[in-house]
């Protein structure tokens, strides 16, 4: 739609957000840009990964809003048709705004649209004969058709789908009025592409009837939210289809959720429905509210099916996932760890595993898939199994492991999903950490004298973006009583309450400075993190692992025996 064919919103528009696990409403008014992504600064704020940092933005000009699209990533969709970057839209208030997985609603009274553009003669004509029905036709819903009105009311609420809805609204308006033909329509692209939803023909009408065209003038003159009616024009018979196939009355009532327009009654006769027009349009735009009313309802039953489908498969997920986990503390194969996993959502994106190699040197590694929720677990479950399958592998070293999990990454995903991975072999005789870093960067070692140190090596990309690339490991050293503290970025980049800041190392540090084993590492991480956040409620999956050896051993001189058998356990 061009700009000109906009109607100028009111000077304050408001804005509904819906989305995963959100539902809010935004008030923009006045000069100035609002922007919309996952930018701190952001008037609407998204926070999925899928929306760009600056996505979009709305703005006021010449008395009317635009909605500009900034280039995003993934785009932006008006009324079902995507939004060319860099060239604004005029919105109007019903308006439905597609930035995925967020839907944007346009709220407010739809501002009446009272000129149609056509390209010929003929429609102009057509057009002419199309009359909004004004409120006080609306208001004159006669008596002999209130107890048809009651009677439908109960029976359009009880319907249980779309279908039985359409059954009953559609006979109550062939019941109450002389249409032979009604129809509830749903839009799919505009009004260019329409999905029938129910039809209905009166008794004795002509089979014929269920092929009669379908007046796209009408349905746009609808689009106002108005009630709008096409009377017959003997002048233009034979130039418009609709009045060619002997229609002589045709009605069309929106139906409406809120503000937004979700489907129409259409409805028309072969013959005039008499001197009573008004009362049948009034009545009909009463079946039609009930309608909206009813059409929320199943909506919201069906939504509320699903999210209760949903939380059943992520509660299973999360079972698995749990399952897949090392548990909190442990000690095995030489080793010690205390650890704790807290998902931004149902399931988190976050892995830590603890396992063993073929010459029974102990594994840990820990990563963060892109993203969150369902689709991240899963690349998680895929690259955990991955892992452990290659430690397996005779003589695998920690490059090598690392190197074959990414190829095989690689082939199930795409470039916009990728996983930052630590990877460590311990090996106790050599006092040594064999370390991969795969574009992670979050591990520390908190030294048996109470010294902390960032461990910063260079390893090699996220794993599932550079196929076949030599990760090479870094031995660092690592002794009994030393701990090997490794997080994920939910922790490092978690930011304060108001956004000036985030968490970063130095926090880190500060919190592991008071913690004297494994335990209190984590548990001081945590609970700095809540006091820097102001709550428990953070942006993305948060993990933290502590491990040492487990034991004091002195290693100058060689291992004894006791310490090999604790370490090849």
């Amino acid at each position: 739609m061009s700009d000109h064919d906009q109607t100028s919103p009111e000077h304050a528009v408001e804005i509904l957000v819906t989305g995963p696990d959100m539902q809010d409403s935004v008030t923009l008014e006045g000069e100035g840009e609002f922007l919309v992504g996952r930018s701190f600064d952001a008037e609407i704020g998204l926070s999925e990964a899928a929306v760009s940092r600056r996505h979009a933005r709305f703005f006021r000009k010449d008395g009317g809003w635009y909605l500009e699209d900034l280039g995003s990533r993934h785009g932006t969709e008006v009324g079902g048709m995507p939004l060319e970057p860099g060239r604004p839209l005029g919105v109007l208030p019903g308006q439905r705004i597609v930035i995925r997985p967020y839907v944007i609603i346009v709220q407010g009274e739809p501002t009446e649209r009272t000129t149609l553009f056509s390209s010929d003669d003929s429609n102009r004509m057509l057009e002419d004969s199309v009359a909004a029905v004004s409120a006080e036709e609306l208001g004159e819903l006669a008596s002999r058709r209130l107890g048809l009105l009651m009677d439908s009311a109960a029976s359009i609420q009880q319907a249980l789908d779309e279908p039985s809805l359409a059954e009953a609204a559609l006979d109550a308006i062939l019941a109450g009025s002389e249409f032979g033909r009604a129809l509830l329509l749903r839009p799919v692209d505009d009004v260019d592409e329409i999905e029938m939803i129910g039809s209905r023909l009166r008794v004795g009408t002509a089979p014929d009837g269920e092929d009669r065209p379908i007046s796209r003038t009408l349905l746009r003159a609808a689009t106002s939210g108005r009630v709008v009616r096409l009377r017959d024009e003997p002048d233009i018979q034979a130039a418009v289809s609709i009045v060619g196939s002997g229609v002589q009355e045709a009605l069309c009532v929106p139906v409406r959720i809120g503000t937004a327009i979700e489907a129409y009654l259409y409805l028309d006769a072969s013959a005039s429905v008499g001197s009573d027009s008004a009362d049948t349009a009034a009545f009909c735009n009463a079946i039609g509210r009930l309608c909206g009313l009813a059409l929320s309802n199943i909506q919201r039953v069906q939504l509320e099916l699903k999210q209760a489908r949903l939380v059943q498969e992520l509660e299973a997920a999360q079972v698995v996932q749990q399952r897949m986990a090392p548990p909190e503390s442990g000690s095995e194969n030489g080793i010690k760890w205390h650890s704790r996993v807290v998902p931004g959502t149902f399931v988190a994106g976050d892995l830590v595993c603890v396992c063993s190699s073929s010459d029974d040197l102990p594994i840990v590694f820990l990563g963060d898939v892109a993203g969150k929720g369902a689709a991240a677990g899963l690349l998680m479950a895929a690259l955990e199994a991955r892992m452990i399958a290659e430690s397996e592998l005779d003589g695998v070293t920690a490059a090598q492991m690392v190197c074959k999990a990414n190829d095989a990454i690689i082939r199930v995903t795409d470039a916009a999903e990728f996983i930052t991975l630590w990877t460590v072999f311990l090996d106790r005789e050599r006092g040594l950490a064999r370390c991969v870093d795969s574009g992670h960067g979050y591990c520390v070692v908190v030294r048996k004298d109470g010294t902390i140190e960032r461990v910063m090596i260079d390893g090699g990309p996220p794993v599932g973006i550079v196929p076949g690339f030599a990760y090479e490991s870094v031995d660092v050293p690592f002794a009994p009583g030393d701990r090997l503290v490794i997080f994920s970025d939910g922790l490092a980049e978690q930011a304060c309450a108001d956004g000036s800041e985030m968490f970063e190392f130095e926090r880190v540090i500060e919190a592991l400075g008071k913690s004297t084993c494994e335990r209190e590492d984590v548990e001081l991480l945590f609970a700095a993190l809540e006091a820097f956040a102001g709550g428990t409620v953070w942006q993305d999956d948060v993990t933290v692992i502590s491990l040492s050896f487990d034991g004091e051993a002195d290693l100058q001189g060689g291992a004894s025996d006791d310490e090999t058998s604790l370490t090849r356990s």
